[in-house]
């Protein structure tokens, strides 16, 4: 009886452990699913907002190549700042239209104009 009662008794406290462990587990992998799944919504609006602001650095720098084209001429400083927007144009990996249409700005005479 006493050896009965002895192995219930340790069967019983592993059991009880055994839940305990466990349950300690589960709460660990609920708590990275749900930091991963934050972080995973973080990275994807920290993608969007880039997307966002590539598209809108293009759209400037395209405004900014029709303005000139259109006054037909580029004060120095102009140049500066197009090129350095054509640079981050280039950074990303963008080729097109721009590189035909950076080549017609090259071609405008320079203007200084001091006031």
């Amino acid at each position: 009886m006493e050896v009965a009662l002895s192995i219930l008794s340790v069967l019983g406290i592993n059991g009880i452990l055994l839940f305990f462990i466990k349950r300690f587990f589960d709460k660990k992998d609920g708590e990275a699913k749900e930091e991963k799944a934050d972080r995973d919504a973080l990275i994807k609006e920290v993608r969007t907002g880039l997307g966002t602001i590539r598209l809108l650095a293009y759209a400037r720098l395209s405004e900014e190549i029709e303005r000139l084209l259109n006054k037909g001429y580029a004060t120095p400083s102009e140049r500066r700042i197009l090129e350095e927007m054509y640079l981050n144009y280039k950074a990303h990996g963008w080729n097109g239209d721009m590189d035909s249409r950076i080549e017609k700005v090259h071609t405008l005479p320079t203007k200084d104009l001091k006031h």
